[in-house]
Formats: C-alpha cells, sequence, structure tokens
C-alpha cells in the first residue's frame, strides 16, 4: 500500500493530471466509514479498497458501480484468482440464499494487492523448502530452545479473523474445509479436529503468550530472529532484508505452506471497486484502467508492491528486486479464498473465538470446533441458510 500511496499514485496524477487525495483509517474504522458512503450514496469516495471477504456484502448490496457497464475491459494477462475476486455473484463455488443459480457473475471491482499467505522459513535452519507439515513439526522439536528464545513455530493467535486465517490453512492442508454442500458447516469433520490437534501440538515449539498474538507480533518474532517458520502475509517480505527491521537478513525464504493432504495458501486480496455514488467514476475507471495497465503493473512490482499481472509477475528486473515474487505466484495459483458471503465475517468470529479458546486451553480441539459449529449452524439458519 506505501508502494502505491507514496509513488504509482504521483506517476498517475503526472501522466494524466487527475488529481487524488487518499483516505487512510484503521482497517475497522474504514469498513465502517465505506459502509456508511455506499448505504446513504453520500457520494464521499470514488474508490473503496476492500479487504476481498469485503466484496460480497458492498457489491450484493449495490454499493459498488458494475465495471463491465462503465466500460472496463478484462485481458487475458491477469493472475486468474486474482480478478475472481471481483466477480458478484461468485464465478464458482457456493452461493448466498436468494442468489440465483443461474445469475451472471458480474465483474465489481479488481485486484489491488495480491495479497496471500506464503510460508516464510529460516534457510539457516532448514536446508530446503518444508514439504509437509510433518517437517515444520520434526523440524520445530528438534531445533526450538525456550531458553535462548528460539521457536519453531510462531502464529498468530487473537480471537476473531487472525488465528481463523492462521487455522485456515491448516484445515485445508489436513484436508478440510469450511462448508460442506449447502453451506453445511464442515470444519468440526476429523480433518478439521486433526488440523486443529497439529495446531495444538505446536505451542510447544512457540512463544509464550502467542494466545494474544496478531499479525505485528507474529511478524516481530521472526524479524528478530525468535522464530525459525510462520504463515504470514506478503506485506512482510520486504521487512525481512530491511536492516532497520531486521535481524536476519536474507535468512528468510518464502514458499507455498507446506502439503499433508492438500498443498493450499490462504488468499487475501485488497480490491478496488467503484462507489456506485462515487462523482467522478470517469476519472476513477481511468486509474483503474491505468493501473491494470503492464507496464505500470511493472512499475509497481519493480517499487516493491505485490501485482496482479502476469507480465509484472514474469519481469526479469521485479523478480530481482523482490526475490519473493515468485512464491507469491505459486501461492496465488494454489490459493483459496475466504467462504464467498456477505455473513463469511460473522462465522469466522464465531471460529476465532473457539479457535482462541482452544489455544488457551491447549487442548480440548472436538469440543471448540463443536461449538464454533454448533453457534455458526444456528447463525446461518436464522439467515436463510440450508445450513443442515
Amino acid at each position: 500500500m506505501d508502494v502505491l500511496k507514496d509513488e504509482i499514485l504521483p506517476q498517475f496524477e503526472k501522466e494524466t493530471g487527475i488529481g487524488t487525495e487518499w483516505v487512510e483509517a484503521d482497517f475497522s474504522g474504514w469498513l465502517q466509514k465505506a459502509l456508511n458512503d455506499g448505504q446513504t450514496r453520500a457520494g464521499a469516495f470514488d474508490i473503496y479498497v476492500m479487504d476481498d471477504l469485503w466484496v460480497p456484502r458492498f457489491a450484493g448490496a449495490g454499493y459498488l458501480a458494475n465495471l463491465e457497464e462503465l466500460g472496463f475491459s478484462v485481458d487475458t494477462d491477469f493472475v486468474p484468482c486474482a480478478l475472481d475476486l471481483g466477480y458478484w455473484p461468485p464465478k464458482n463455488g457456493l452461493r448466498q440464499p436468494g442468489i440465483d443459480a443461474k445469475a451472471k457473475p458480474v465483474l465489481f471491482s479488481l485486484p489491488l494487492v495480491s495479497d496471500v499467505q506464503l510460508l516464510f522459513y529460516r534457510n539457516d535452519i532448514y536446508d530446503r523448502p518444508p514439504a509437509t507439515w510433518d517437517d515444520i513439526f520434526r523440524m520445530a522439536r528438534e531445533r526450538s530452545n525456550t531458553a535462548k528464545r528460539q521457536y519453531g513455530w510462531v502464529t498468530r493467535g487473537v480471537k476473531g479473523n487472525p488465528i481463523a486465517n492462521s487455522y485456515f490453512v491448516l484445515l485445508h492442508a489436513f484436508g478440510g474445509d469450511i462448508f460442506a454442500e449447502n453451506w453445511k458447516v464442515a470444519f468440526n469433520s476429523p480433518q478439521g479436529v486433526e488440523a486443529l490437534e497439529f495446531y495444538l501440538r505446536l505451542l510447544e515449539y512457540e512463544p509464550p503468550g502467542v494466545a494474544e498474538f496478531d499479525s505485528d507480533q507474529e511478524g516481530e518474532t521472526l524479524l528478530q530472529g525468535n522464530a525459525h517458520a510462520a504463515t504470514m502475509w506478503t506485506g512482510w517480505c520486504s521487512q525481512t532484508d530491511d536492516p532497520l527491521r531486521s535481524r536476519v537478513i536474507h535468512k528468510i525464504d518464502f514458499d507455498v505452506p507446506p502439503k499433508q493432504v492438500n498443498r493450499i495458501a490462504k488468499l487475501g486480496l485488497f480490491m478496488a471497486g467503484i462507489a456506485a455514488s462515487a462523482p467522478h467514476k470517469p476519472q476513477a475507471l481511468e486509474f483503474l484502467t491505468w493501473f491494470s495497465r503492464p507496464d505500470v503493473q511493472i512499475r509497481f512490482a519493480r517499487a516493491g508492491g505485490v501485482p496482479y499481472k502476469m507480465a509484472a509477475f514474469k519481469d526479469p528486473v521485479a523478480r530481482k528486486n523482490c526475490r519473493w515474487l515468485d512464491a507469491i505466484l505459486n501461492a496465488l495459483t494454489m490459493g483459496v479464498p475466504s467462504p464467498r458471503t456477505s455473513d463469511w465475517s460473522k462465522v469466522e468470529d464465531i471460529l476465532g473465538t473457539e479457535l482462541n479458546r482452544a489455544l488457551l486451553e491447549k487442548g480440548n480441539a472436538r469440543r471448540h470446533l463443536d461449538a464454533a459449529a454448533a453457534e455458526a449452524t444456528a447463525f446461518l439458519k436464522s439467515a436463510g441458510y440450508p445450513a443442515a
């Protein structure tokens, strides 16, 4: 985001003569500002920058302009999974109740930053990328030394979205899923329980207090040389080689999270949609069109941004400047998004609360997943889902 704000937007202004104003707030504060603008149609913003899981809520409620109707043209250079997150209804998978199964997906937003969870691992601890989660556990057991504050793993454990994202990767790697057919809650399946039990076994080799760790604490533990591996978002990549931030310069490598039954990465892109009430729709469309040009995407990647066009991922200068780009592209191709429903945040909060309780208790995986499943099922039924 800093690259976009500090380097790319000034270039856009210079090349087009269109002025921009960047409005920034904390995550939950910005969500509320954008929702209020969408609901009131006040026209305070032209472009909403959204977490990809906001797209169903904003598009479904009519807060976003139809980019196809505005004249945006899609080309084949987009990373497919990144572009797909901008459609509503979703192109694949389950559809919310009330949405016609035959309704044509419409493009309401575009990728802005191709964020995805990567495996960060110490190349002075691992002589090769860990292929399986068993490799992670074995190395954690062999090389952890709590007396020297050397931990084999670190995670985000705070309740809600952070721990749910950490668990998401393991759940799918162990063969589980959030939902089965007809929105039946499935994260308390045998595979889900096995994944959480594995997650809890790693606690022995993690820093004390991880149940209260969010992304900042997780990242700092790795950058200060106290952890050997973690699954983290792409915003941490450049910081690993920053001498002002990191004590492990060039000692961190990047890969797709390892396999158990499946090998997946968690998608978490930032998306950009034009507000339905935007006062400057033509100029907003011009920015999205300009930013999607291959040459601009290459500039973005070379400066340290995370692009969404294949030309930028393949650019040799960008790949040399940003040694993590290959891993990001590989992770995107194996990426799994959050369930595409405007009600996911509620279910995620329910699940994340029980996951945190399991972490605090250091056990009772089945009980906590069953409790989350029962509460999530009741909520979904009240919201009109089959949720059998």
